[in-house]
């Protein structure tokens, strides 16, 4: 090995630069004597007549004794970065190793990663645009259809710009010896390139467009030829008159039908200011006078100040935005959670008195009513426990913690909607004189109140679905617990299931309630009048009985909001007190032989008692 020292670097430099040209295996090299912190940085080559290295050939001085090899292609790889400044008036093929005090070499590439259009194209834009500004839908649909008439006017370019009045694009055909993923940058004042390196996307443009290798591949396998991707700035509002990011709307052109891609077409808008609005990436199918959006086949990130949109097929893509809902003020927030504390505590009080009594005191066998009213105040007193200790929880900061509460607070929920149901089932089923029939039918009732909604929560666990939530207040503050965030999730899993179970209890309830008023006229008509304040008291019941009082606070909507909450938690404060004073009446009588409301071959009884309604037989 033989040290050639060269001439120092030039002083006016603060960072020495080492320039390297690919040719072929070797790397033609100029170096330089470095010195670093008064330490000389020494370069080892052998000696060959035109300074000619092979990579293997590369040392660099390490430990002033010792010698490392350093192959080039460590540095000048995949990984190298451009830098314009330093490759002012080099040729692509030029790398730069580049080293300063404060850090290890790095290389530089002169190849430019952003890749201007070859050609620019400007078509008409002819009736696609209003006088008003605004694009209409179905012309910007027949636009993008268009679009493989304009490969004719490329001649043997690869990339050209497109311009359509304020409609901008990029057009590139696809070659089949080279399928690749393809970035195109936007920039702030709407250029677009072809981008070949993430750095270079996110120093200059806030926008771009990824289109993946696999459909790439699957254009070319369907004789697609060229891809085309067009900005519609102010195209027509859907009938919803939905807000649209930016104004803009992007849409993409293959040339062939694209879908059900599992490395999905990326949409990113970076450095965006959302304003508190919520954000959702949807597609639309050029279908139609105006845009019929849909979040099918999209999926929405939201990093920082980023959104990206991954989707599985090729279309038009907007991302829609929903204003955030209006802020609840902080007395109420406080009132609620007054009301409510004070109500699950009363609840709690009087779920675990009867619960006690039926342990502990009672000495009668339960009848199938007891049973199924027992397991709805075990569900309803974890569902007040874990509401009671979730704030504190999710103040603690453990993600795991918040998760478990969250699930647990998720399942006694659901269990008690459950159990509402099953109430309703057994007293339809006592209507009918069915319940008898049916084999194991108490072991079929624990499994569908109880294991039912654990696969509920199994499933949203495996998903993710249970985090923080933050409920902010009009003063700036907000409210943390542990729940769902996923407003698809919120509105089909609980108030959608919540609903099915309201129809089918509001059912029996109106059932059992005209029941109760045609045995009350019938015994006015034979002088037995019961008080009015039994009759009362049993259609409280059952309206606890059957979770009716839970609508209030999944059915509100609009300016109804918060008085519904207010009605929701008071009621539902004397909810375990009504429950009580239900279990406490129906077991004052022993034994399966109960007066009920339906006798055989259809005849009635005499009695409307509170102890009396169908929910006390066996």
């Amino acid at each position: 090995m033989l040290y050639v020292s060269l001439e120092k670097c030039n002083p006016g430099f603060p960072n020495c630069t080492f320039e390297v040209r690919k040719d072929d295996n070797s790397y033609f090299i100029t170096l330089s004597n470095v010195t670093v912190n008064n330490q000389e940085l020494n370069f080892w080559f052998p000696l060959r007549k035109n300074i000619t290295c092979i990579p293997s050939q590369f040392y660099q001085n390490t430990t002033g004794d010792q010698t490392t090899p350093v192959k080039p292609e460590t540095f000048c790889g995949k990984d190298s970065t451009y830098d314009a400044d330093a490759c002012r008036n080099k040729t692509p093929d030029k790398f730069i190793l580049k080293t300063t005090a404060a850090g290890p070499i790095s290389c530089l590439t002169c190849d430019n990663p952003v890749k201007k259009p070859d050609i620019n194209i400007c078509v008409p834009s002819g009736q696609m645009e209003s006088s008003s500004g605004v694009i209409s839908a179905d012309l910007a649909s027949e636009a993008m259809k268009n679009l493989s008439s304009l490969i004719e006017l490329m001649g043997n370019a690869s990339t050209a710009a497109i311009s359509m009045g304020k409609v901008k694009g990029f057009l590139s055909r696809l070659h089949k010896e080279d399928p690749k993923d393809i970035n195109f940058g936007f920039s702030p004042d709407k250029d677009m390139s072809i981008v070949e390196d993430k750095h270079a996307m996110e120093k200059y443009f806030n926008r771009s467009v990824r289109l993946s290798k696999e459909a790439y591949e699957m254009a070319l396998n369907k004789s697609g030829t060229f891809v085309g991707v067009l900005v519609f700035p102010s195209m027509s509002q859907d009938e919803k008159k939905s807000i649209v990011l930016n104004g803009e709307v992007f849409g993409i052109e293959i040339g062939a039908h694209i879908a059900n891609l599992t490395d999905t077409i990326d949409i990113e808008y970076r450095n965006v200011d959302k304003v508190g609005f919520n954000v959702f990436c949807n597609s639309w199918n050029g279908k139609g006078k105006l845009p019929n959006w849909t979040t099918d086949g999209c999926q929405t990130l939201e990093s920082n100040n980023s959104i990206t949109c991954q989707c599985t097929h090729l279309s038009f893509f907007a991302i829609l935005m929903s204003p955030p809902p209006k802020n609840i003020s902080a007395s109420d927030v406080a009132s609620l959670t007054y009301i409510s504390y004070v109500g699950c505590g009363l609840s709690m009080f009087f779920l675990g008195l009867a619960l006690f009594m039926q342990f502990v005191i009672s000495k009668t066998k339960s009848s199938q009513a007891t049973k199924i009213l027992v397991n709805l105040f075990l569900a309803m007193l974890f569902l007040n426990l874990t509401f009671l200790t979730n704030e504190t929880i999710a103040a603690m900061g453990s993600y795991v913690a918040c998760v478990i509460i969250a699930a647990v607070m998720h399942y006694s929920m659901l269990s008690t909607f459950t159990w509402f149901f099953i109430e309703a089932v057994h007293l339809f089923l006592q209507l009918k004189k069915l319940n008898a029939n049916i084999k194991h039918y108490m072991l079929k009732v624990y499994v569908v109140g109880w294991v039912l909604p654990a696969l509920v929560v199994i499933i949203l666990l495996g998903l993710q679905k249970y985090t923080f939530m933050s409920i902010k207040t009009d003063d700036g503050k907000s409210v943390n617990m542990c729940w769902i965030t996923d407003i698809y999730i919120h509105y089909g899993v609980n108030i959608g299931y919540y609903a099915w179970v309201f129809v089918w209890t509001l059912t029996i309830f109106i059932i059992v309630v005209r029941q109760i008023l045609f045995l009350r006229k019938t015994n006015a008509g034979k002088g037995q009048n019961d008080p009015a304040s039994k009759n009362t008291l049993t259609i409280l019941g059952l309206l606890f009985l059957l979770g009716l009082t839970w609508g209030f606070a999944f059915f509100s909507y609009g300016p109804m909001i918060i008085p519904s909450y207010y009605i929701f938690s008071i009621l539902n404060s004397f909810q375990g007190f009504f429950l009580f004073l239900y279990y406490y009446n129906t077991n004052k009588i022993v034994g399966d032989d109960r007066n009920s409301v339906i006798t055989n071959k259809g005849s009635s009884t005499c009695s409307t008692n509170y102890d009396d309604t169908p929910v006390h037989k066996k």
